[in-house]
């Protein structure tokens, strides 16, 4: 199976085994080099493959965040795996400040980022708690639980305003990895 998230391609589910470490996992302390690399990203796509439990997200990084970053290209696709917990919240504000929520299948996540125009990443994205109930909205647009004892040792949680459209987006997982556009793996230097 193939992703095409925002233009990019590569094995979305190209992981080992169910349970096992995908090669190109990061570390604890490239995770947090990694945070460090997205800081003002702009947000290009994203996707859950649920059968591999994968979550994917196209980003493009800013001018000379990264090490491997190609000046004609700066798009990556992080990968989260195996997501055990999604919640992802889309509402739209009024002139009075009351939050509407607005509800989508899973299918239509790629175009809900779409239509949010390329936000940028702001605040930490790693390591942050799960959203109390009523923080995004009174339900959730989108949510998944999976009850596989793996994929809960890591959070990753964006929250971006577009207009008068507030995206949120918390996964649970264990594994993270880094991939070009073409899907070749990524590392961060030691």
């Amino acid at each position: 199976m193939r992703s095409t998230v925002s233009g990019m391609s590569g094995p979305v589910g190209g992981f080992p085994g169910m349970g096992e470490t995908p090669e190109g996992a990061l570390s604890d302390a490239e995770v947090a080099r990694l945070e460090e690399a997205l800081e003002g990203a702009t947000l290009l796509g994203a996707e859950l493959e649920p059968t591999y439990r994968v979550l994917a997200l196209t980003l493009e990084t800013e001018p000379g965040r990264t090490p491997w970053e190609r000046p004609e290209d700066r798009r990556i696709q992080l990968l989260a795996s195996p997501v055990s917990t999604m919640l992802v919240a889309l509402t739209r504000e009024d002139e009075h400040g009351t939050r509407e929520l607005l509800t989508f299948e899973q299918e239509q996540l790629v175009d809900v980022v779409v239509a949010l125009d390329a936000p940028q990443l702001t605040g930490q994205l790693f390591g942050r708690g799960e959203p109390r109930p009523g923080e995004w909205a009174p339900r959730f647009s989108l949510q998944g639980r999976s009850s596989a004892p793996n994929g809960t040792s890591r959070t990753i949680r964006i929250e971006v305003v577009a207009s008068d459209l507030r995206f949120g987006l918390f996964a649970r997982f264990d594994d993270v990895e880094v991939r070009d556009p073409e899907g070749a793996t990524l590392r961060l230097p030691s």
